[in-house]
C-alpha cells in the first residue's frame, strides 16, 4: 500500500512538474509584446550584396540571428507585383498581381494589423514613398486594384484602426481623407513621439525624386521616422505592431541605377540599425527584415569587389554588374529575424533554408 502511495505521488509530482515546465514554455513563446516588419521593396540577394560591398561591412539585418530564403511568387504568376506581394505578407494568402488586402476570389481579408488590433495592440504604418503605395495599403486597405488609390486610402481610414499612418507627401484630398476619419496630422515629425493622440498620421520629404534618379536628397532621415514611431507606439502597454517599408530601393532596381539603389538601401539600412538598437537591451520584441520581391534581375559578375564594384569600361558601362530587366523578376529574397527562436522547417517547405512569403504572416500571427 505504501509502495503504491509513493509511485501515486512520484506520478502527481512529474505531472505537476510537467505542467509547470508547460506554463514556463507557453510564457516564453507568448512574451513576445512588439512585432516590427521592416520591408525593403526590391531587395533582392544581390542588392543585398552590393550593400556590403559599398559599406564595406555586413549590412545591420545580416548581423540577426537568423535567416532563411523565401519564394515570392503570387496566386497565379512566377512573378509578384507589389500589391501581391504586401496582401501575402499581410494576409497568409496569395492572391493575383495588383489586388490590395483581396484574395483571388475578391474577398477582403484580415490583416496582421487587425489581428494586431484584436489583440489591444496599437499599429503603425510607415513608408518612404506615398501612403496608397501597394505595401502599405497591402496592410490597411482592400481594392480589386492597387490604381484605386482614392479606394484604399478611403478603407484604410476608415476601416483600419491604425494608430500612426507617416508617408511621403501626398495629395491634400487625401489628408483630409484622414482627418474626416478623426486623425490628427502631425507637421513636424520630431514630434510623433509626444503626441498623444489615438490616431495620427504625417506626410513628410522623406526623399525627393530627381529626374535622373542618380541622386537623391534626404530631408527626413528614414531611421528618425521610424525612431519617432516606435516611441509613440510603445507607450502602449499592450505592445504594438509596426510596418516600416523602404520603397525606393525597388525605384532604382526599375531604373537601373545603382546609386540611387545604394543609397535607398543604406537608409533602409539605417532604420534597420536603429531598430535593433532600440530592441537589443529589451527580451519582448520581434524584429523581422525582409522584402517583397527583386527588382531589376541584377547580376553580379565572379570578381567583384568593394574597390571595383562601380569600375566602368570605355562605353560607360558598368563591368562587375548588370541589370537583366527594367522589371520584377522570381528570384527567392531573404528574410532575417531577431528576438525568437523560429524553426524554418515547420513551414510550406519544411527547410531551415527556405519558406514561402505567406509563411512570414504565420510567424507574426503566432507572436501577436
Amino acid at each position: 500500500m505504501k509502495r503504491m502511495r509513493k509511485i501515486l505521488t512520484f506520478i502527481l509530482s512529474m505531472a505537476m512538474t510537467a505542467t509547470a515546465f508547460a506554463g514556463l514554455t507557453s510564457c516564453k513563446k507568448n512574451s513576445i509584446k512588439n512585432v516590427i516588419l521592416l520591408i525593403g521593396d526590391g531587395m533582392g540577394p544581390n542588392q543585398i550584396r552590393m550593400g556590403e560591398l559599398y559599406k564595406k561591412d555586413k549590412l545591420s539585418f545580416q548581423t540577426m540571428s537568423l535567416a532563411t530564403k523565401v519564394e515570392t511568387r503570387s496566386y497565379d504568376n512566377e512573378i509578384t507585383d507589389s500589391a501581391a506581394a504586401a496582401t501575402a505578407l499581410a494576409t497568409g494568402t496569395r492572391t493575383s498581381n495588383g489586388k490590395v488586402g483581396i484574395n483571388a476570389d475578391g474577398e477582403v481579408l484580415q490583416t496582421l494589423v487587425d489581428i494586431a488590433k484584436e489583440n489591444g495592440k496599437s499599429t503603425g504604418v510607415l513608408t518612404t514613398e506615398e501612403i496608397y503605395g501597394a505595401t502599405p495599403m497591402g496592410f490597411s486597405g482592400h481594392s480589386t486594384s492597387r490604381n484605386n488609390s482614392t479606394e484604399l486610402v478611403r478603407s484604410a481610414a476608415e476601416n483600419s484602426n491604425v494608430n500612426l499612418f507617416a508617408s511621403y507627401t501626398i495629395h491634400n484630398m487625401y489628408k483630409d481623407t484622414f482627418e474626416r476619419n478623426g486623425y490628427q496630422e502631425i507637421a513636424d515629425a520630431d514630434l510623433i513621439s509626444e503626441s498623444s493622440a489615438e490616431k495620427i498620421f504625417g506626410c513628410y520629404n522623406i526623399l525627393a525624386e530627381a529626374p535622373s534618379m542618380s541622386s537623391t536628397e534626404t530631408e527626413l532621415a528614414f531611421d528618425r521616422l521610424v525612431t519617432e514611431a516606435i516611441e509613440y507606439l510603445s507607450k502602449d502597454e499592450d505592445g504594438f505592431f509596426l510596418i516600416a517599408e523602404g520603397a525606393h530601393i525597388d525605384h532604382g532596381g526599375h531604373n537601373n541605377d545603382m546609386m540611387y539603389m545604394l543609397r535607398e538601401l543604406m537608409a533602409f539600412d539605417d532604420a534597420v540599425q536603429a531598430v535593433l538598437d532600440w530592441a537589443k537591451s529589451r527580451d519582448d520584441t520581434l524584429v523581422i527584415v525582409t522584402a517583397d520581391h527583386e527588382t531589376g534581375g541584377l547580376k553580379l559578375k565572379d570578381g567583384i569587389t568593394s574597390e571595383n564594384m562601380l569600375q566602368q569600361s570605355d562605353n560607360a558601362t558598368y563591368e562587375y554588374f548588370t541589370w537583366t530587366s527594367t522589371g520584377h523578376s522570381s528570384a527567392d529574397v531573404w528574410c532575417f529575424v531577431e528576438g525568437l527562436d523560429v524553426d524554418f522547417s515547420k513551414y510550406s517547405f519544411k527547410s531551415e533554408d527556405r519558406i514561402k512569403n505567406t509563411d512570414i504572416f504565420q510567424i507574426i500571427k503566432e507572436n501577436l
